[in-house]
């Protein structure tokens, strides 16, 4: 017998390695449609050798990173088109572009192979996107095994190419070996709910020498087979005849073709005769939330005996879920389930009917995720549009992935338009994009693909060298409402065509050297008062609207003159404010009563006793927190909300915290700093008592799981009064105080979002007549810590500066301190990279979704950074940080206004300036 079955194996590898040489003879001629990408590969295509696909670089699909190679220990692993790779050290989102057939479905591969190519040892994670989704995070552990993330995705019509983006989290590099796509017939893998991202695809019978992975040209669509097998309960079938197996599906179920014969040739059956196929669930599908998709391919591969019958039922979980089945000789079934399955671990099994004499078998079987690509990609015709602008001007900005969405990554300059509906966003301004584009001036005529771009409204071209007429097409803008072609060089006559646009409300073609008749239906719009019309300065241009220099220049004379005054006005303001804070810093003010009340805690706070904190507390009932202190409860005291913060009896620490609060509160008072209302010091019994905080802290309302969401203006308004709360604790009592705990968990909001700063156990005073500095020791919340007071021991008021700009960054980017991931990412270092791009939109909560002014955004940002400095006499003092909180809150609330009263529009000061403004930090 042992003979026959070596005899039969040796046969059965002659027939594969036959039939490989026979499919390579043809594997080039079958490839129509594969697109095969190796990334950081230059120079000419090239046949990989095994498989016979060709491969070419990917210079033409994206414009940025590096390329590398992974070292050569690493090479003989893996195939040519993954020993190379390309990097992106620089940006947030880099992407790939690629042109393909659209109404197609695709399986789409991205493959992972790090090799240690940068010598660090240091395995990379990041997000994989397609488009504006999220496809995958990628996460490597070892530098010689590759990842695979494969996605199967119809590309619907009529977009005719796909974006591959890699997005840095801040812990490590971002890179990729290759892209592959590969068409796959649209019968395929119903019920075509969305795109499915693989998780598991495995051959259950393979019998290859080292359980090789099978892909093309076995299997004419590419797809990768690996080798599954549960040794300890299942064993191998194999086809006794070297006839073919037919991937031609019953009529009935004629949705799935073309799977391998290399992989339907064989089959798993249970080594026990009466027992079943089962755990074959992944753990990957861990997901109680997700959508899960599997698909069971059979085919009978032994010839029965007329007394023999293989039937099976199929359960997942103890429910039924198909069958009874018989498979059928020398064809493929394939079995899945037109209904997501729910994550988790789920039992499929697969196990014989009562009357079937031969046990069950399993030829193969994928399983896919269902994933929510929720955000829609941005009109086609705009992106064509805008990508043809930025080639047609030869910019080689970072200007990566859809233009539009997802918001925090959008292109920096662009105003878009979202719906709530299944309406794509489209782009409507291209104002700061388009004096980004103009830093060096943009020459020659305008760009006609500017016209592609429907619903735009605002339209500034000013200041540029810009030639040739007017151009006809500008009338195929509907939408256009504000035009501004000043300073540049156009000539030839005005169109007639701006009288046709029903929206237009703005235009100036001043500077110019346009001549001829001022279209008389532009005058009747001037006239009417529809149209800001401006005009001068074309000198052969003719018509009836003066330009009225005389008054223009008495209008400049005014402004000139209350420019000037309004700066002595500044000068002096600023020269009264700075002696002021000298004289607060050096000791040097006196405060009133009505600024500071004094007094002893017995005269000045009521006393009480602990059986009447327990009848407040309604036998502390409703515990509002917990801490080192102690715990905290809500209470009435009459019919005024209080809190009541009890020491616990076994913390030491908290019983010097009490003590060190009492001493505090009793010399302190301000508006944005908790009132203390009472204490009780009864034998055992601590507890202080304070005014309620009806919205509780800042924290809360930061985090992720916060139904509320605070606006722009309300978290300025709240870093504003924290901020001055800790002005009146270092300048406005002596000896001055240092909080040196302050955190967003310890800024308490009342009932109409007032901050106040809290919790003062930890603060110390400084003495002014000794210097700034204290030896003490380290106290403080992780994240928050000044790091020179961590290092040095020594204490100054920069400290809680330090700290208030880490809250300051998490009112900014609604971000916790310390990232959930393994690395622990603070948020300074995220923020600092971020600021790298110029895109503020990708550093401010994403659920503000844009509702800020990005100028009031920017100097927050700054005062931020400033505040975070490592040096601490690179950091404001905290009057200062008042003084630009406060101005920050003033320009958002302009800003707000502006926008309510006026159409979109971008500045005209800006535009008649002769400097281009751009949205990036080296404006400040």
């Amino acid at each position: 017998m042992l003979p026959t079955f070596n005899q039969f194996i040796f046969s059965l590898l002659l027939l594969w390695f036959a039939l490989n040489l026979l499919l390579l003879v043809h594997a080039q001629d079958d490839q129509s449609g594969f697109i095969s990408i190796d990334c950081g590969k230059s120079g000419s295509s090239y046949t990989e050798k095994v498989t016979g696909i060709t491969y070419i670089s990917d210079s033409n699909f994206v414009d940025t990173g590096e390329s590398n190679f992974i070292l050569d220990k690493y090479f003989d692993a893996h195939p040519q088109p993954y020993q190379s790779l390309r990097s992106f050290p620089q940006g947030i989102r880099n992407c790939y572009k690629i042109n393909i057939t659209s109404g197609t479905k695709y399986l789409i591969r991205a493959i992972f192979v790090h090799g240690n190519y940068d010598g660090q040892d240091k395995l990379p994670k990041f997000d994989l996107y397609l488009g504006p989704n999220l496809w995958d995070s990628v996460k490597l552990m070892n530098a010689s095994i590759g990842v695979t993330k494969e996605l199967i995705h119809y590309v619907p019509r009529p977009r005719n190419y796909i974006q591959l983006c890699l997005v840095n989290k801040l812990s490590g590099i971002p890179f990729i070996s290759a892209i592959e796509l590969r068409p796959l017939p649209n019968s395929t893998y119903p019920p075509n709910m969305g795109p499915m991202a693989l998780v598991w695809r495995f051959d259950t019978g393979q019998l290859a020498p080292n359980f090789a992975k099978y892909r093309y040209p076995f299997d004419v669509l590419d797809r990768f087979w690996n080798v599954f097998n549960d040794f300890d309960y299942w064993k191998q079938l194999n086809s006794s005849t070297d006839s073919d197996v037919s991937t031609t599906m019953p009529s009935e179920s004629d949705h799935y073709i073309q799977l391998p014969f290399v992989v339907m040739s064989t089959a798993s059956t249970p080594k026990n005769a009466n027992g079943s196929l089962n755990n074959f669930w992944p753990p990957e599908a861990d997901d109680k939330n997700a959508d899960y998709y599997i698909y069971m391919h059979f085919a009978e591969v032994e010839r029965l005996q007329p007394n023999q019958s293989r039937q099976f039922n199929i359960t997942v979980n103890g429910d039924h879920f198909y069958g009874p089945f018989v498979p059928t000789y020398f064809k493929t079934n394939t079995i899945y389930n037109p209904k997501a399955l729910k994550g988790g671990l789920n039992n499929v099994t697969i196990s014989r009917t009562e009357n079937s004499s031969l046990p069950p078998i399993l030829n193969a079987f994928e399983i896919y995720v269902l994933k929510e690509f929720s955000e829609l990609e941005t009109n086609h015709e705009d992106v064509g549009a805008i990508t043809n602008i930025k080639s047609s001007y030869k910019i080689k900005s970072n200007w990566q992935g859809d233009p539009c969405t997802p918001t925090r990554y959008s292109w920096e300059g662009l105003n878009c338009s979202y719906h709530e509906d299944d309406e794509s966003p489209r782009i409507i301004s291209l104002c700061e994009f388009i004096r980004y584009l103009a830093r060096s001036g943009l020459q020659g005529e305008i760009d006609p693909y500017i016209s592609n771009l429907a619903m735009l409204q605002t339209l500034d071209l000013s200041n540029n060298n810009l030639t040739g007429p007017i151009p006809e097409f500008l009338s195929q803008l509907p939408n256009l409402v504000h035009l501004d072609l000043s300073s540049n060089n156009l000539t030839g006559q005005i169109p007639d065509i701006f009288s046709q646009l029903p929206k237009l409300t703005f235009l100036n073609l001043e500077k110019n050297k346009l001549m001829g008749l001022i279209p008389e239906g532009l005058i009747q719009r001037k006239n009417n008062g529809f149209l800001t019309l401006r005009l001068c300065e074309n000198p052969n241009l003719r018509g009836t609207v003066s330009c009225n220099k005389k008054k223009k220049q008495n209008v400049l004379l005014f402004v000139a003159i209350s420019i000037v005054g309004v700066s002595i006005l500044v000068v002096i303001y600023a020269a009264i404010r700075w002696s002021f804070i000298r004289k607060r810093q050096h000791g040097d003010f006196t405060y009133t009563k009505d600024t500071v009340q004094f007094g002893t805690l017995e005269s000045s706070k009521r006393k009480f006793a602990h059986s009447e904190i327990v009848k407040i507390t309604n036998n502390f009932e409703r515990i509002l927190g917990k801490g080192g202190f102690g715990t905290v409860y809500h209470g009435h005291l009459d019919d005024t909300q209080v809190a009541v913060k009890m020491l616990s009896p076994s913390s030491v620490q908290g019983f010097q915290q009490f003590h060190a609060e009492v001493n505090l509160l009793i010399r302190v008072h301000h508006k944005n700093l908790t009132s203390l209302v009472g204490y009780c010091n009864d034998e055992t019994n601590l507890g202080l008592v304070y005014e309620y905080m009806a919205n509780g802290n800042l924290q809360e309302h930061l985090s992720d799981s916060s139904s509320h969401i605070i606006s722009w203006e309300g978290r300025l308004r709240i870093a504003s009064d924290a901020a001055q709360g800790l002005e009146y604790l270092h300048y406005g009592i002596k000896p001055p105080i240092i909080h040196r705990d302050v955190k967003s968990a310890n800024i308490l909001l009342n009932e109409n979002f007032q901050a106040k700063v809290s919790d003062f156990g930890l603060s110390k005073n400084f003495p002014t007549d000794v210097g700034t500095h204290i030896s003490t020791v380290v106290a403080g919340t992780p994240g928050y810590l000044d790091p020179e007071y961590y290092l040095s021991n020594r204490l100054t008021e920069k400290s809680d500066v330090y700290s208030f700009g880490i809250v300051l960054l998490e009112i900014i980017t609604g971000r916790p301190v310390l990232s959930k991931t393994d690395e622990r990412i603070h948020i300074s270092q995220w923020v600092g990279f971020m600021l790298e791009t110029g895109n503020i939109y990708s550093i401010v909560d994403p659920r503000l979704e844009g509702n800020f002014t990005v100028n009031s955004v920017w100097k927050a940002v700054e005062i931020a950074m400033a505040c975070v400095s490592p040096s601490a006499i690179k950091r404001p003092i905290m009057s200062q940080v008042v003084i630009e909180l406060k101005e920050c809150l003033a320009t958002q609330m302009g800003e707000t206004k502006h926008n309510n009263e006026t159409e979109l529009t971008c500045s005209t000061d800006l535009m008649s300036n002769n400097s281009i403004v751009m949205l990036s930090p080296s404006v400040r």
